[in-house]
């Protein structure tokens, strides 16, 4: 009975401290962009709104909504890229317990609309124009699939440099570069555990 005993606070123990010492990112998706996008239209008009997109607000949301779908928050530090939407989705959510930091290598990979005779819906633009450039058939992007899989590999560097630190790494970023960054992390034995991060305010969370 006491040996029995003492194999279930050895374990009990072992499990306490797997648990403390577990790492843990997690992925946040910005915001909904208030911008109006609907109708069909050309690629000039796309191209417009595309720039704009990046420059508008977001739209209001509850910020205790969405903590509640998230692992308590035990880092003083939020990453978010350099771009409006990213910030102040990060704000709404975590500035009042953490300090925001934001950088341009957490941005979106650049997307330049294609110009192609078509009248497509702004998503059919969007859509069209990322799949191309996934095929590097979108010359008019700066950036390469090959060197935003590169960047995405940086910020996997970074995440885990931080880890020596803290325990728990968040970014607010965009649904495109979380979903690199949640492979890379996959490829380095992390295991994902929440899964919804390619809608706004969705989440990917992963651990160690």
């Amino acid at each position: 009975m006491r040996i029995a005993l003492k194999i279930l606070l050895i374990t009990f123990s072992f499990a306490i401290c797997t648990h403390v010492s577990s790492q843990e990112v997690i992925l946040v998706r910005h915001a909904k962009v208030n911008l109006e996008t609907g109708g069909w239209m050309g690629a000039k008009k796309a191209t417009v709104l595309r720039k704009s997109y990046d420059t508008s607000p977001i739209i209001s949301f509850s910020a205790d909504s969405v903590l509640n779908t998230l692992p308590e928050c035990k880092t003083d530090t939020i990453y978010a890229s350099s771009l409006t939407r990213s910030i102040s989705t990060a704000w709404m959510l975590f500035g009042d317990s953490a300090i925001i930091l934001s950088s341009d290598i957490f941005d979106e990979f650049e997307l330049n609309i294609v110009h192609l005779p078509l009248l497509l819906p702004y998503k059919g633009w969007t859509s069209l124009s990322r799949v191309l450039w996934l095929l590097g058939v979108n010359k008019k992007s700066k950036t390469s699939y090959r060197e935003a899989k590169e960047r995405a590999g940086r910020i996997t560097d970074f995440i885990e440099d931080r880890l020596k630190y803290n325990n728990q790494v968040i970014l607010v970023t965009h649904g495109f570069l979380n979903r690199d960054i949640s492979k890379e992390l996959k490829r380095r034995n992390w295991h994902k555990i929440i899964d919804n991060g390619g809608k706004n305010l969705g989440s990917t969370v992963l651990r160690k």
